[in-house]
């Protein structure tokens, strides 16, 4: 599989924002975002990081001073997230907050709340935006940033995010994988950041469309 580039989409004094692509480890694994940056000659301060199969927007600091400011900022801004869940959205209720208190580890598909002794308060507002027989799609903020957070969430309502390796079944992944007849990744996308930083408000956006899983007829 031949993985895409990274998007520079802002570059200022203080910071980066880029668009990382599903698949992509940040640093962990080669190729990474850190590798990218570093043949283009940028910092790899990092200010927030996203899983190797989520894609959207990162924050990466300009100097190392700035680093810890920014991820203040980032903590005291909003971060939201589109994702592709699977199975009809059954509750009347279009905006819920799931508050299930999880670990700050990676977890499994059978106990994804992890040790109970490991537990922390966890809270992602989500808003349904359109459900069909078979997925529901919603955009959600982060309100506390625990790991895998809205992969867990997603998982613990009942709605796993549709092409999750870890915290949905396989079986299901292959069929959707085979209905469509291609790869499938993970649909969980970081869309939108906004933040204050040094007096000035930013927003930034990066969008993706689960068009396809709305407008074709399925049999799944």
């Amino acid at each position: 599989m031949v993985l895409e580039m990274i998007q520079i989409l802002e570059e200022n004094q203080d910071f980066i924002v880029i668009h990382k692509p599903h698949g992509l480890s940040v640093h962990n694994q080669s190729p990474s975002v850190l590798e990218q940056l570093q043949g283009l000659k940028k910092p790899i301060h990092f200010v927030n990081r996203l899983d190797q199969e989520t894609s959207g927007l990162m924050v990466i600091a300009q100097k190392p001073e700035l680093h810890q400011k920014l991820v203040s900022s980032l903590e005291n801004g909003h971060k939201f997230y589109r994702a592709l869940l699977r199975s009809p959205w059954k509750n009347k209720e279009t905006k819920t907050t799931w508050s299930w208190p999880i670990s700050d580890k990676a977890e499994g598909f059978k106990n994804p709340q992890g040790k109970a002794a490991d537990r922390k308060d966890a809270r992602t507002d989500v808003q349904v935006l359109r459900s069909n027989k078979y997925f529901t799609e919603v955009f959600v903020e982060l309100l506390t940033g625990r790991q895998h957070q809205i992969r867990k969430h997603s998982l613990l309502a009942g709605h796993p995010i549709v092409g999750d390796k870890r915290y949905n079944e396989e079986k299901y992944n292959k069929n959707i994988e085979k209905f469509y007849g291609a790869p499938l990744r993970m649909q969980l996308h970081a869309e939108k950041l906004s933040f204050s930083f040094e007096g000035r408000d930013y927003e930034f956006n990066s969008e993706i469309n689960f068009e396809k899983y709305f407008s074709e007829a399925a049999k799944i």
